[in-house]
């Protein structure tokens, strides 16, 4: 085969050029210790890098957001711990307040610590994290929850919602309560009213029947009986027996036996232990278990009074309605279930001066399907329209209904099944906040504020110290259920904890074999490349003389 000088020169050069970039890039291994400086170099061990790196930015981002969910449950567990303290203290008021000898000036002592700890907590539930952001609002983290309503109640303005965080590839945690489920679901004890004084029209056809005569009242300077507002000791049994029977009839027929009659009219008397005898005077045989309720009955006697004869005293019999039927006296009772209550507040920036107040549920059916029970908020489009939008309402919020609240002044006007007052014309944009506030629940602030509002007005009397004994006991009832229901958060924010710990060493250990394979994948071994380039260099200096040697020779060097 016939080779020409200048495929020869080519070759020549083109071999240098090859072993010189050998050299260069073993260099440029060594400067850099990566092994890979391009694709080219390993296209199997590049795609692999790629995808560890990509894993390495997840882990890096799960573990900023397992800094940020520690973060923000260690500052909620330590507000829930002041909580908790707060809490407690307020529980040792209210046994406190629960003293028989008490005087006016000291149940005022009372309420006035009470009221500052009301602050104090009503400011911790309002707690904001780092970012600015409210603890227990839910989803709306902007909003403030807990506001205090005119009347002294107060509403809960934030979402049920929960925040959560990725911290790991198939791991969420939650960061935050909503205060919702931490201080206002709280389950209430008093939900049965009882008023003195028998509604004979509302008991009609009643067997055995009742005089036709409604009874009055007791006044007060008369009444020897005072019944507890009761306290739910079952709430299923409550819920699935007492609430089917309601409104019931407590009447006293001696000074120691008493009925109760059910809604029906049936003698339900039976279910109570003990079949209606009781004994008022004693401490012990005063108190009734009937479907899922305790109630406490007490007689204050009054000056004159035998009580060797509590059948002339507490019964009072009225002759029976026919023959057979018992005789009812004035000391008797009528109990039902405490209906909803809704908490009303206007708008600060509204135009006008109205006020929407009341809250009366008139179609149970429709209240119970239609109407949200995060509450409304209704905005009026002019004098007398409004629109009504689902708690809480945002930016993107649309109506949920509209209706009209006309004159005259004051109009009543409804809401899914709940009739509500509306004092005068109100202005383009007013918004009133409408709340419903379920006796099966009572918030926290509400107990609280319950009890401090009875300890400024109750009398010292007989009556008034009853009264704040019965309030003393729901309080203290309804305070261990919201000590219990933050306790029980505790736990859970103790469980994510554990989990985020757990998790956190976990993207630990994978965050070092993902380092350690892109190191065995990118990382140069040098002793390797030092010996490959001492050898590359020989193979260019070798190169090099035989190129010089190569291109000396010619004919021309033979003639002479």
């Amino acid at each position: 085969m016939r080779i020409s000088t200048i495929q020869a020169f080519n070759n020549g050069v083109s071999g240098i050029g090859r072993n010189y970039s050998d050299v260069i890039r073993t260099q440029e291994q060594i400067s850099s210790g990566k092994r890979i400086l391009t694709p080219a170099d390993d296209p199997v061990a590049s795609v692999r890098l790629l995808q560890l790196e990509q894993q390495q930015a997840m882990l890096t981002q799960h573990k900023d957001n397992l800094t940020a969910a520690t973060n923000s449950l260690t500052q909620e567990e330590t507000t829930l711990n002041s909580v908790n303290t707060v809490l407690q203290r307020i529980r040792e008021l209210a046994v406190q307040a629960g003293g028989g000898t008490l005087s006016a000036e000291d149940r005022k002592s009372i309420a006035k610590e009470l009221s500052e700890r009301e602050g104090e907590l009503l400011n911790l539930m309002n707690s904001r994290n780092a970012r600015g952001e409210y603890l227990f609002a839910g989803n709306l983290g902007k909003t403030e929850p807990f506001v205090r309503n005119p009347d002294g109640t107060y509403s809960y303005r934030g979402d049920e919602g929960q925040r959560s965080l990725q911290v790991a590839s198939s791991t969420t945690v939650a960061i935050n309560d909503n205060g919702k489920v931490l201080f206002e679901n709280v389950t209430n004890a008093d939900r049965v009213l009882n008023t003195n004084g028998v509604d004979n029209a509302a008991l009609a056809g009643q067997v055995p029947p009742l005089p036709a005569t409604t009874i009055p009242p007791v006044a007060s300077d008369e009444q020897r009986v005072f019944m507890s507002p009761g306290l739910v000791q079952d709430n299923d049994t409550f819920n699935s027996t007492f609430r089917d029977g309601e409104p019931y009839s407590l009447v006293f027929v001696s000074g120691s036996e008493f009925r109760i009659y059910d809604g029906t009219g049936a003698d339900v008397t039976s279910e109570v232990p003990g079949s209606g005898q009781i004994d008022p005077l004693t401490s012990n045989g005063n108190v009734i278990n009937f479907r899922g309720m305790r109630f406490q009955l007490d007689v204050v006697l009054q000056e004159g009074d035998n009580e060797q004869d509590l059948d002339a005293l507490l019964a009072d019999i009225q002759p029976p309605a026919t023959a057979g039927s018992p005789g009812i006296g004035t000391h008797s009772f009528t109990l039902q279930a405490a209906p909803t209550e809704f908490a009303t507040t206007r708008s600060s920036t509204n135009a006008s001066t109205a006020v929407v107040s009341g809250g009366t549920i008139t179609n149970q059916a429709t209240f119970n399907s239609q109407f949200p029970t995060s509450g409304v908020v209704l905005r009026f489009t002019n004098a007398t329209d409004y629109d009504v939008y689902a708690q809480p309402v945002g930016a993107s919020s649309t109506p949920i209904a509209s209706g009209t609240a006309a004159g005259p002044y004051p109009s009543t006007f409804s809401v899914f099944g709940a009739d509500f007052s509306l004092s005068a014309a109100a202005s383009t944009g007013d918004e009133f906040s409408v709340q419903p506030q379920f006796q099966e629940q009572r918030s926290i602030l509400n107990t609280i504020s319950r009890l401090r509002q009875a300890l400024e007005s109750a009398p010292t009397s007989p009556a008034g110290n009853l009264s704040i004994r019965d309030e003393v006991a729901i309080a203290l009832t309804n305070m261990d259920n919201g000590i219990g229901q933050v306790l029980g958060v505790q736990t859970e924010i103790g469980a994510r904890l554990n989990l985020i710990d757990t998790t956190t060493t976990d993207n630990e250990d994978v965050t070092l074999v993902n380092k350690s394979v892109q190191a065995d994948l990118r990382e140069l071994d040098y002793a390797e490349a030092l010996s490959r380039l001492s050898f590359q260099t020989v193979i260019l200096e070798a190169a090099q003389q035989s190129y010089v040697k190569i291109a000396g020779l010619s004919l021309f060097n033979k003639l002479g």
